[in-house]
């Protein structure tokens, strides 16, 4: 993982597959933030195929984490740590969870559900 800055707030990105880590409540002030998705700068075709990796270990508190669903947008799946409150979001993930399109919309008419 290496640091990387936005506006003052302080996230993790995966130097292999250019995820992204937030500690608590960090993702919440970035999506507040205009251009915060400059900070997502990995292939999202890449994210997709790491994205199908269910077992992830959280970078900060070494816990398994769990698998969650974007409230909004449905074919976003992130994984959250219960202990630490941490979440990791695949690369393209926190870009797309930014820009809600009509496309999003229809992605989410069919998304399969995740087991």
């Amino acid at each position: 993982m290496v640091k990387v800055t936005f506006a003052g707030v302080e996230v993790n990105r995966c130097t292999d597959c250019q995820g992204i880590f937030f500690d608590e409540f960090e993702k919440e002030q970035l999506q507040k933030m205009k251009g915060a998705d400059a900070i997502d700068i990995g292939d999202a075709k890449l994210g997709r195929e790491f994205n199908k990796v269910d077992r992830i270990v959280c970078p900060r508190c070494s816990t398994p984490m769990i698998r969650m669903v974007a409230l909004d947008q449905h074919h976003i799946w992130f994984e959250h740590c219960k202990v630490c409150g941490g979440s990791f979001f695949d690369a393209g993930e926190f870009k797309d969870l930014l820009h809600f399109t009509i496309v999003d919309f229809f992605k989410d008419l069919v998304v399969k559900e995740r087991k």
